[in-house]
């Protein structure tokens, strides 16, 4: 009885989904942007309407995302899939549009658990 147990709690422990998700880039509505991986602050001003670009590692089928900048939520625009060298899908690149940015941090949320916040955009 004792191994079934410790066989279902390894199970459940293995198949748990381990998400990873990361701020990628700003752009305005023009689409020039910025990459912000290594940023603290960004280059540009992104006041108004613009666009972010998230990637997410792991399974977040059944997940809320939620894609902040300052006080402007993002709205999901479309998504590419991410692939390793043996073309296996291992994530997605998803976009989302802003409607009046504001200065604030960027903040990547998936299951109300935050992700990135270190970017701060101008």
């Amino acid at each position: 009885m004792k191994t079934i147990a410790l066989i279902l709690l390894m199970n459940l422990f293995m198949n748990a989904s381990d998400i990873k998700a990361y701020a990628i880039g700003v752009f305005d509505s023009n689409g020039d942007g910025e990459n912000i991986q290594h940023k603290r602050v960004t280059d540009n001003n992104y006041n108004g309407i613009g666009y972010s670009k998230i990637v997410i590692f792991g399974d977040f089928t059944n997940s809320k995302v939620e894609v902040k900048i300052g006080n402007s939520l993002g709205h999901y625009e479309n998504s590419i899939s991410v692939y390793n060298n043996q073309k296996i899908k291992i994530g997605e690149e998803l976009t989302f549009k802003h409607y009046n940015i504001q200065k604030g941090y960027f903040e990547v949320r998936v299951d109300n658990k935050l992700y990135d916040t270190k970017v701060f955009v101008k």
